[in-house]
């Protein structure tokens, strides 16, 4: 019924957030989500009465219960906020109600370290699909009292950011075919050795990959990503006379794994991504635990673009 549960490695999201991004997708950097998707949560959690629990799932930086404290603290009201997620999250302590959210790194929603029954709210964005679904619905039903509201954003298979995606996935394939990154690193590890550069295979390689490299750009959507990679990679080399190896060798594997990560996120967005079917199905599961009906509905920008399914017990989908 379900996809498999993906890796456990999180390495990929724990660069992700690194850096205090909040929204995942659907909002840029440091940004919170865009108004299609943060509308959305701000109508769900306008309703809620003061002291209501709630616990965001899967929650990276937090963006999904930095917009529940927002709007408790506009209501002047409290909540408490509870965000677990199994990467090593860094969120910015930042915006109203900030101090509402309790952040739990390193915290896979299969194993959660809450008690029963004790959450009035449950949510998630872009976050249960990634999951292995059976396991974490039923830990989410063992922590959420029996009458509680959920609200599950999903990734659509047919969405259109699902879409850009594999199309990311696409031109990040391509560039780590033509073996830059390891062309690269075996000729500063040879120069850096004393052998000579000159007819030295290793320096061969270099320019066979820089030349896939180019031609690979010829078939991107992402040009950019491409010469910004050949960039860093030749200026950090041609500096090596001058820093040494050690330095180069840093900034081109840092380089190599920013770029690998990527490509983990966008592999991972695609498997986790639910065709109808597969909605239909994790909603027939949450209606089966929780003992009541859950509304499924897909999420659509005002021109007709899907962003997603909404998932949610209790409340209008809108």
């Amino acid at each position: 019924m379900h996809a498999p549960p993906l890796p456990d490695s999180t390495f990929a999201w724990d660069q992700y957030w690194h850096d205090g991004r909040l929204a995942s997708c659907g909002g840029e950097g440091g940004a919170n989500y865009q108004p299609l998707i943060a509308e959305g949560w701000r109508r769900f959690f306008e309703a809620f009465p003061e002291g209501t629990r709630m616990l965001d799932v899967c929650s990276g930086n937090g963006a999904v219960a930095r917009l529940a404290a927002e709007v408790a603290a506009a209501r002047h009201l409290s909540m408490s906020i509870d965000a677990a997620d199994a990467a090593a999250i860094r969120p910015p302590r930042l915006g109203p109600g900030a101090g509402m959210i309790r952040f739990s790194p390193r915290t896979p929603a299969e194993s959660l370290p809450f008690p029963d029954d004790c959450f009035d709210v449950i949510v998630g964005q872009y976050a249960i699909e990634y999951t292995n679904v059976d396991r974490s619905l039923a830990e989410l039903r063992r922590v959420s009292r029996e009458t509680a509201d959920i609200r599950f954003v999903m990734h659509a298979a047919d969405s259109t950011v699902v879409q850009e995606a594999r199309r990311q996935l696409d031109d990040v394939d391509r560039l780590t075919a033509t073996g830059i990154f390891e062309a690269a690193e075996a000729l500063v590890r040879a120069s850096g050795s004393g052998l000579p550069p000159v007819n030295d295979a290793t320096q061969a390689n270099f320019r066979h990959a820089l030349q896939a490299l180019q031609s690979a750009a010829t078939h991107a959507e992402d040009l950019r990503m491409y010469q910004n990679v050949g960039a860093v990679i030749v200026h950090a080399i041609e500096h090596q006379p001058q820093v040494g190896a050690g330095p180069v060798l840093d900034k081109i594997i840092e380089t190599g794994s920013a770029i690998r990560a990527h490509q983990a996120r966008l592999s991972a967005m695609r498997r986790a991504a639910l065709d109808a079917a597969g909605a239909q199905a994790l909603a027939r599961s949450a209606e089966q635990l929780w003992s009541r009906p859950f509304r499924l509905a897909p999420l659509i920008r005002s021109d007709g673009a899907k962003f997603g399914w909404v998932l949610a017990s209790n409340r209008d989908l809108d």
